[in-house]
């Protein structure tokens, strides 16, 4: 994954932002593969705003913000928040989950037949 990382009004060391690349890298985990990823560091007031863009081959990207203090603590909130929206989506998405719906409708569908039998 290319991973571009953009600093506003403020520079920020190398370290925060190795440790920013390899925080992004590890949701490749979780069997999504990005096209790309964006961060972006703005800091305003003493606060420090970090954003992070991951898009996908194909459908909407994940999209996550956060402000702290602290940009370590700013990135690591962000990067939950994605985790969690990736976790969400493969929820939604997977076979399984499909499955376990449709045995679910099936089930009810069929104790409202036999309740209909009984009363005939």
């Amino acid at each position: 994954m290319k991973i571009t990382i953009t600093c506003r009004h403020s520079d920020f060391p190398p370290k925060l932002q190795n440790h920013t690349a390899e925080h992004v890298q590890r949701l490749e985990r979780f069997g999504e593969h990005f096209e790309s990823g964006e961060i972006v560091f703005d800091t305003e007031h003493g606060q420090t705003t970090c954003e992070l863009i991951l898009h996908r081959h194909s459908g909407d990207p994940f999209v996550a913000k956060d402000s702290c203090d602290d940009g370590r603590t700013a990135i690591d909130n962000v990067v939950d928040k994605v985790r969690s929206q990736i976790l969400r989506y493969k929820e939604t998405h997977s076979s399984k989950s499909r499955r376990h719906e449709e045995s679910l409708h099936r089930a009810a569908t069929d104790n409202n037949a036999s309740t209909d039998k009984d009363l005939t």
